[in-house]
């Protein structure tokens, strides 16, 4: 599979009725606070890349992982459990 990439993330996520308001406030503060010039020293020296952005582009993030997967586990004839 040449053009298969494999990479962990991480990011937050709020219940779907969290108010727009709160959101856009624990984006700016997630984003301010990864952006640190500390915080981002210590991740990248855990070997992180921080990439913080707006809720709806890790929206849309999310969505292409989830399409991506499945195709793989389809593609790959496997089954999921639940």
């Amino acid at each position: 599979m040449p053009d298969l990439l494999i990479e962990n993330w991480y990011g937050m996520v709020a219940p779907a009725a969290t108010p727009e308001k709160i959101v856009a406030a624990l984006n700016r503060i997630a984003n301010e606070a990864m952006n640190d010039p500390p915080v981002k020293q210590k991740l990248a020296d855990q070997g992180l890349a921080v990439a913080g952005d707006t809720p709806e582009h890790f929206r849309e993030f999310i969505g292409a992982e989830t399409r991506k997967w499945a195709k793989v586990i389809k593609d790959a004839g496997l089954e999921t459990t639940k």
